[in-house]
């Protein structure tokens, strides 16, 4: 159970689940956010924080354009044969709502002002610096050789500020709801004439994050997860024939983040058309970089059989160059 998160454009995973002990890789998922496959250039970090500076306000409901969608690929095994099932599905999550804490807010603004007094004062150090277009005194050449060493110099001196008002941008809310979707479909003996229809789902997340280390730039979080889920389910057998079950979960999640690792424990009831069963496991996620997160999971599944967790996974992420935001100009 996670809340959405889509700040990459276009995240491939490849999760490996050690079927039959091979340790290769048998699942593949695409998960991109359509939105920042347009250049947006009137964006900036107010509208990307969801804050109207004119009206000293937050836009909760902001965010629920920037959906991703995702299509994935698994094999499984078939229960009473243990022939290869392929899955493929599909889905999409958004946020819903997304309440920032007003430290972060008075944070953003700061952080947003240092950059525009740096912008406002380019041209007085420009001119201290001797560099000022003189056709008389030199060539355009050389004139554009001093301004991109200049700029070079300023890029470095100012990452600290830039730094700064990227992390805040990336800090979580304080509260947030997140809705998602999916829908799959199986094919058994590789076959599509053996296709049958395997899940459709929907679910609601409410997240609550407080921070830990309020002084850090480099924020750590305790937070907590609420979750509703309704699934249909086609994948069970009974009397030797696939029938259709409903299923509602209730659970929540306690998670402990820190800058580049994070420890979870989940536990989800559920309830279903004959019996009621739960779900308890234990996450690591360890960031690698900000492109490469390593994630695992160990413990109990639905049902009382065939309900080992036991997961490694990796996900990077490629950007499509248009996630960028401007200064706001007070």
């Amino acid at each position: 159970m996670e809340a959405p998160n889509s700040s990459k454009a276009f995240m491939l995973g490849v999760i490996n689940s050690f079927v039959g002990g091979s340790g290769i890789p048998q699942n593949y998922a695409v998960d991109f956010t359509p939105f920042w496959f347009f250049r947006h250039p009137n964006m900036t970090s107010y509208k990307y924080a969801g804050y109207d500076s004119k009206k000293d306000k937050q836009l909760v409901f902001s965010h629920i354009k920037k959906a991703s969608v995702s299509f994935a690929f698994v094999t499984t095994t078939e229960i009473v044969t243990n022939d290869p099932v392929n899955n493929l599905s599909f889905g999409f999550r958004t946020n819903l709502i997304k309440i920032r804490s007003k430290q972060d807010i008075e944070d953003l603004k700061a952080a947003n002002s240092k950059v525009v007094r740096y912008l406002r004062d380019l041209d007085s150090r420009l001119n201290e610096a001797g560099i000022i277009y003189n056709p008389a005194v030199m060539t355009r050449q050389e004139y554009d050789k001093k301004l991109e060493e200049f700029l070079a110099n300023e890029e470095k001196a100012r990452s600290e500020e830039k730094n700064e008002l990227a992390e805040i941008l990336k800090r979580r809310a304080v509260f947030a709801v997140d809705g998602s979707a999916g829908y799959n479909s199986f094919f058994l003996h590789s076959s599509f004439s053996g296709s049958h229809f395997g899940r459709l789902g929907a679910w609601l997340t409410l997240s609550y994050s407080q921070v830990l280390n309020k002084r850090s730039m480099d924020k750590s979080y305790v937070n907590l997860y609420a979750l509703g889920r309704y699934i249909l389910d086609g994948t069970t057998i009974i009397n030797g024939k696939y029938s259709i079950q409903n299923f509602f979960d209730f659970g929540g999640k306690l998670e402990f983040e820190f800058k580049n690792i994070s420890v979870a424990y989940e536990y989800i009831y559920r309830a279903d058309d004959n019996t009621n069963t739960f779900r308890s496991n234990g996450m690591v996620k360890y960031k690698i970089s900000d492109r490469l997160i390593f994630s695992g999971a160990f413990g109990k599944n639905f049902g009382e059989k065939n309900n080992l967790i036991s997961l490694l996974g990796l996900n990077w992420g490629l950007t499509s160059g248009n996630e960028q935001t401007k200064i706001v100009k007070e």
